[in-house]
Order: C-alpha cells, then sequence, then structure tokens
C-alpha cells in the first residue's frame, strides 16, 4: 500500500505565509474592536466634574431643542439633595425660579417610572456624580441653594430664564467652574473659576 502525501505549494523554499485578503480580514477585525471598545473605556474614564458638565450642558441642549423644534416650553429640573437632573415641559402659567415643579412630581416620576414601563419617561435625565455640587445657583435672580429643586425654562422663541452657577469638586477644591446660560441663545457657557 503506498501512502500519498499532498504538501501545500507555498513560497519558494517551502515556507506558508498569509494571503493579503487574510491579513486584511485581521486588520478589519481588530480595527472594528477598537472603534467599539476605545470610546466605552474613555467615557468610563471622565473625571467627575467632566460628567457633571457634560449633563447640565447635555440637559440645556435638549431641552432649547424641544423648545424650539414643539413649540412648547421646556425646563430642565436640578433636584439639588438627590443631584438628578430631568427635561420635562414647563407648566403654563406659573412664574418664578421653581415653575410649579415639585418633589412630588420627582417622585412620581420615580415611582412610576419603577413600577410602569410603558410610563412615559422624561426625555432627559442624567445624575449628578457624588463628588460634584453646586456651590452657588442662581436663577432670574433668585438664590436657588435652599430650595430643594431648581427649574429653568427654555422657550419656542430660543430664550431661557437666566441661571449662573458655580460647580464644585468636593475632593478637589481648586477644581471650580462658572455656569452662565445667556438668556438671549438659551447657550451655556462654562468658565474656569
Amino acid at each position: 500500500m503506498k501512502a500519498s502525501v499532498h504538501y501545500r505549494r507555498g513560497r519558494p523554499g517551502g515556507r506558508a505565509a498569509f494571503t493579503m485578503i487574510e491579513l486584511v480580514v485581521a486588520v478589519m477585525l481588530v480595527a472594528t474592536m477598537m472603534f467599539v471598545a476605545v470610546p466605552r473605556f474613555m467615557s468610563a474614564r471622565k473625571p467627575p466634574m467632566a460628567q457633571a458638565l457634560e449633563a447640565i450642558e447635555n440637559a440645556c441642549n435638549e431641552a432649547r431643542s424641544r423648545a424650539i423644534l414643539g413649540n412648547v416650553p421646556m425646563q430642565v429640573v436640578i433636584y439639588g439633595a438627590a443631584g438628578e437632573i430631568l427635561v420635562e415641559p414647563a407648566p403654563t402659567g406659573v412664574m418664578g425660579a421653581t415653575n410649579g415643579v415639585s418633589t412630588a412630581s420627582f417622585e412620581a416620576f420615580q415611582g412610576a417610572a419603577a413600577s410602569d414601563p410603558g410610563v412615559r419617561k422624561a426625555p432627559f435625565h442624567a445624575k449628578l456624580n457624588d463628588e460634584v455640587a453646586f456651590r452657588s445657583l442662581t436663577v432670574n435672580s433668585q438664590n436657588m441653594m435652599n430650595s430643594e429643586l431648581a427649574a429653568i425654562r427654555f422657550f419656542p422663541n430660543g430664550t431661557s430664564d437666566a441661571m449662573t452657577g458655580e460647580l464644585s469638586h468636593l475632593k478637589n477644591s481648586i477644581e471650580l467652574k462658572r455656569l452662565t446660560l445667556e438668556v438671549i441663545t438659551a447657550r451655556l457657557s462654562i468658565e474656569d473659576l
């Protein structure tokens, strides 16, 4: 009985190598994994102050765009003790920095969302990091530091309530940011102090 052995024909000298297609596929797989993994890794490593600033800025942008596109006044509600930030429609006919929002609405929002997944949730919801807190917060020239919550309204014509605040990193007292919401443009500006 004669055994036959088949050898793969490769490069001269008998050394096998990867084809160009195999190399391209391997590079594409590595690139895809990097494309998915790197942004998640980078966002997880943001400092607490950067996370807080991003949450506040995103809430203001969301409220402004929803007010303009939906032709309905919206508001950003900051719940001080919980560090929660919500965007919701502003109640009509109510004036002032609290705009008729109460902690009961927040508790109802939390309870309804937890008990019934079909309940409509706020268009935007974020939580400030426990290491970051407001050192001062003024809405329409009203000091909101002693209030349980503060609401900043955004109107369909692209304007908003006036808001200034100072955000402080509790563990690193050197890091202090001033937030100013421009009334005419409803744009948030952030500067170092």
